[in-house]
């Protein structure tokens, strides 16, 4: 179980709201979207938390509260899947987004990188609700393994991020479970005595680009 995937838990499901005056509003919210059988996002774990595991939520811009903290035991957890492949979600965005998407997704495949959506975008298509403008930021996790896939992964996502019409945000993760922001890595590899931040499962570091670097296995890939 990694950051981003989605937690499924069971209807009845015992959990804790992480918040100092939750609400009626914020109980009867959660209810409603496990009812409905849609899961949570799986959180970076708090040492602290024990065997509980720290899931989020985030509902549509009209709720109050939009974004809620819940902590659950194991057993409350019926399924765990990876996050929303970006493929599942391009029919979502608008043409001038979709287009630079797929071409990403196109250059990513060719290396065997997944990608995949969190945030907005993910919230969108898992509740079938408005979460997101125009201008609305998408979101996404590209996975890898192998040296090799670096800097093709980079170049695909400054490619897109130069034909979209809003920001391309999101992390590279690394097989072993570390991810940062794309943007600050790419900075960071242009000035290696930078540091950039870090996100584990269970906490985070400042790590130069070869410590972090050094998490890849070598490869030389074919296409």
């Amino acid at each position: 179980m990694r950051r981003h995937d989605l937690a499924y838990l069971y209807p009845t499901a015992d959990y804790r709201l992480l918040s100092t005056s939750p609400d009626a509003a914020a109980h009867h919210a959660l209810q409603r979207w496990l009812h409905a059988e849609r899961p949570l996002v799986v959180a970076r774990q708090a040492v602290q938390a024990g065997a509980q595991i720290m899931l989020g939520l985030t509902l549509p811009p009209d709720a109050h509260p939009r974004r809620l903290s819940v902590l659950v035991p194991p057993e409350a957890i019926r399924a765990i899947s990876p996050p929303l492949t970006l493929a599942h979600c391009l029919n979502r965005c608008a043409t001038n987004v979709a287009k630079p998407l797929c071409h990403l997704l196109q250059r990513c495949d060719s290396y065997n990188i997944n990608v995949a959506v969190y945030g907005s975008l993910a919230w969108e298509m898992l509740s079938a609700k408005i979460y997101r403008h125009s201008k609305s930021d998408v979101d996404v996790i590209c996975d890898i393994t192998y040296v090799s896939q670096l800097a093709p992964c980079m170049e695909a996502l400054q490619q897109a991020q130069q034909a979209m019409p809003c920001s391309l945000d999101g992390e590279i993760r690394f097989a072993d479970g570390p991810a940062v922001n794309w943007k600050e890595l790419s900075r960071a590899l242009q000035q290696p005595s930078l540091r950039v931040l870090v996100k584990e499962n269970t906490g985070v570091a400042m790590l130069s680009p070869a410590e972090l670097l050094s998490r890849l296995r070598e490869h030389d890939h074919v296409c």
